[in-house]
């Protein structure tokens, strides 16, 4: 509903101005004010409004002289003139000023409606023109977004509007769900965050369980944000999910390494189910968890499924990662860091084979251990049996047979719904060392991987063949028609149906 300001010296004048517009029908939210001083004030307070509708002749200030200070402030706000003058100099005037229309009193019910209906329909256009502009931009600020986190945005080639955009974001969240959450619940989900968060963000689907969001405000700090982000989503859909937080994006060089960050975060969840919003300030340090389970423990848990999965890379991350700890602590107790290190020796002992050497007892290791005064000495020894195992694993012809099966499984079954534990339960691998392994020999995370594949055959039918958008979808694994095309539109900047008819115009006259 519009706004207009009728503004009038005379009480009864403004009453019957009110009545006419109640009697027309028109859905306008009417306010008055005695006169233009008044006026001015009103449309301050109150922001504006739609339309003025303004006699001349007035005390303090006339109808022209408000019309001129509120243009000022409100430039796009229509106007329109009703007086018992008939003098053309008014007229005149008020045309220089922008009034489109200049009504004489008494008012003429006909003359008035007709006049209002007029503006209210520029109003429509200039707001559908707005929508239009706006959606347009938020297209192509998504498209750009997703060509950011790839690395294949051209910097040169963007226009002005959305470089500006991207120079506003301060703060990048990735938020993931246990299941297809975001296929049904998108829209209602962003707006929840905008309007009950207060959230000054732009969304990007990644895949029906993963979002990208991204802040234009720092505020608060992450973990308390994404304290109570995790509350608002568990309040309002009850679904579990989990949340990880960039440093502020100045930090980084791309947003390519900012998505880095936050999808390595992500991956803690593996190690720390307990936990859902991950930063990149959280605590190296050991500390006692809400189920009493310490980061130690964690780190031998990680070390224990490399070792299952005969994973040396893995392992040795997870060793250096552990080393690194105790190697840079000060005053900590050498009895503790024992217990520990002793927990490690007795999980690795079973892959040690002995080659090389007469292979030492478990006993005698752990007694050598003990007596060991200096803690760099006690990580040097852990490091030697574990490099022999290391040495013994196989390089990983295997993981790339398994990694062609899940894409040969992928490339006949991308139609259908696809999860990392189903992939996994193919290759008997764990999910989250599937996906570990499937992100180091392709580049990209098995939930990127099929969207593009999806995404890439979408386009391929919609170009080659007259098959209806909807019927694509479901080909391609979209049964939900909306979020296909707000999928595409986001992956290729355009909508199915616009991307089909620019590919087919012809390029030229034929000769």
């Amino acid at each position: 509903m519009y706004r207009i300001l009728v503004v009038d010296d005379e009480k009864t004048e403004r009453e019957c101005v009110r009545f006419l517009i109640a009697e027309s029908g028109l859905a306008l939210e009417v306010s008055e004010a005695g006169d233009g001083l008044e006026a001015l004030e009103k449309l301050k307070e109150t922001g504006g409004a739609d339309i003025l509708f303004t006699d001349v002749q007035m005390p303090r200030m006339d109808g022209l002289e408000l019309i001129r200070q509120a243009e000022k402030l409100f430039p796009e706000m229509k106007l329109l003139i009703f007086s018992s003058y008939a003098d053309f100099e008014y007229a005149r005037t008020a045309l220089t000023l922008g009034v489109v229309n200049y009504i004489l009193k008494p008012v003429v019910p006909e003359d008035l409606k007709s006049s209002l209906e007029g503006l209210i329909g520029q109003l429509d256009e200039e707001a559908a023109s707005r929508r239009e502009r706006d959606e347009r931009q938020t297209f192509l600020l998504q498209y750009a977004l997703q060509l950011s986190i790839s690395g294949n945005f051209d910097h040169t080639k963007a226009e002005p509007a959305v470089l500006d955009q991207l120079k506003r974001f301060r703060t990048m969240v990735l938020v993931d769900f246990d299941g297809d959450f975001l296929e049904n619940n998108s829209f209602v989900f962003y707006e929840s965050l905008r309007c009950v968060l207060k959230l000054d963000m732009e969304s990007l689907n990644l895949s029906p369980n993963q979002a990208l969001l991204m802040l234009r405000t720092p505020g608060e700090s992450p973990q308390e944000l994404g304290g109570r982000m995790f509350s608002h989503i568990q309040e309002t859909f009850r679904i579990p999910c989990w949340l990880s937080f960039s440093r502020p994006l100045a930090e980084f060089s791309s947003l390519r390494d900012a998505y880095a960050e936050v999808e390595q975060q992500m991956e803690r969840r593996f190690w720390a189910p307990q936990e859902h919003v991950f930063t990149a300030e959280t605590p190296a340090d050991a500390k006692e968890s809400a189920d009493g389970e310490t980061d130690e423990n964690r780190q031998l848990l990680q070390i224990r499924r490399a070792l299952e999965n005969r994973d040396g890379a893995a392992l040795q991350e997870a060793l250096d990662s552990l080393f690194s700890r105790y190697r840079s602590r000060q005053n900590q107790s050498q009895i503790y860091v024992k217990f520990i290190f002793s927990n490690l020796l007795t999980t690795l002992y079973p892959y040690a084979d002995g080659k090389g050497g007469e292979k030492k007892t478990l006993d005698a290791m752990i007694s050598e251990l003990y007596l060991q005064p200096d803690i760099s000495e006690i990580v040097s020894m852990v490091q030697k049996l574990a490099s022999g195992i290391i040495r013994s694993f196989s390089a990983g012809p295997v993981m790339r047979r398994e990694i062609l099966e899940v894409l040969d499984y992928i490339g006949a079954n991308y139609g259908k719904e696809l999860s990392v534990e189903h992939l996994a339960s193919i290759v008997y691998l764990t999910p989250d060392y599937l996906s570990r392994l499937f992100k180091k020999s392709m580049g990209k995370s098995i939930s990127q991987y099929i969207r593009q594949l999806r995404m890439e055959r979408a386009r391929d039918l919609l170009t080659g063949t007259n098959r209806k958008v909807i019927d694509i979808g479901e080909a391609v694994g979209y049964p939900n028609y909306s979020y296909f095309c707000q999928s595409f539109r986001e992956y290729f900047g355009s909508s199915p149906e616009k991307y089909r008819q620019e590919e087919r115009k012809p390029s030229g006259p034929v000769s």
